[in-house]
């Protein structure tokens, strides 16, 4: 998807576009100074393995950033943050992306970022 857009906006001759295993990615340790996965985590089996492996591609001082839904421990946050979540964000990615199916899917997903807090908090 991001490679077709790229194409679309006329700048795919910026990227090198690769296609790996986040568990045991093709690249020289120390090499990226940014590592960014988004709504992405979730959907890996070895969570502790992805993780390793961002580490050892970033430079020393690089930075690791990951954006994952999470779970709002205040009982009315709580329902305004899934009222939100499961209502807007799926019109959103329709009226947007022209795609409600796998914005809702994103959403629903979210409840497994519990584990994933773990895991990034260790």
């Amino acid at each position: 998807v991001g490679k077709s857009r790229a194409e679309s906006l006329g700048i795919d001759q910026d990227f090198i576009w690769v296609e790996s295993n986040a568990e045991q990615l093709p690249f020289n340790d120390d090499v990226f100074d940014l590592y960014t996965i988004a709504y992405g985590i979730r959907n890996c089996t070895h969570i502790d393995k992805v993780l390793k492996e961002a580490y050892r591609v970033l430079k020393p001082g690089g930075r690791f950033m990951c954006l994952e839904f999470s779970e709002v421990p205040n009982p009315a946050v709580s329902y305004v943050y899934d009222k939100y979540s499961f209502d807007v964000i799926p019109v959103l990615g329709q009226l947007i992306a022209g795609d409600f199916e796998s914005y809702k899917y994103l959403v629903e997903k979210h409840q497994k970022s519990s584990q994933i807090k773990k895991v990034l908090l260790i």
